[in-house]
């Protein structure tokens, strides 16, 4: 069964906020809404991610914090598995991520 699923401004004044859209084994989909200039910290994932910008201009960082790039409304950044990655806002902004596969669904090898 189709579900719509409306982009609704869900800002937090002092942080970020995330909403989950999609949730499924095989990948869940994240909205994160960013405040100009809160971020959300340089960080890895089991998971590849892939992240558009549905509203605002960000900096994502680009696989170490000294390397980034400036997307805006439409652009899309891909990260492979364990790669470093994380944003920063340049105006309130609003980014969906497509996190294949869901990373609690992954059983951790001891």
């Amino acid at each position: 069964m189709a579900v719509i699923k409306r982009l609704e401004e869900r800002f937090k004044e002092d942080s970020v906020n995330t909403e989950v859209v999609y949730n499924h084994p095989n990948g869940r989909v994240i909205r994160f809404y960013i405040p100009k200039e809160k971020e959300v910290k340089p960080h890895r994932s089991k998971s590849s991610v892939f992240i558009t910008v549905l509203k605002g201009a960000l900096v994502f960082y680009m696989g170490k914090e000294d390397a980034y790039e400036t997307l805006k409304v439409g652009d899309s950044v891909y990260y492979e598995p364990d790669e470093l990655h994380g944003f920063k806002a340049l105006e309130d902004s609003v980014v969906e991520a497509i996190i294949s596969p869901d990373p609690s669904s992954q059983k951790l090898s001891l």
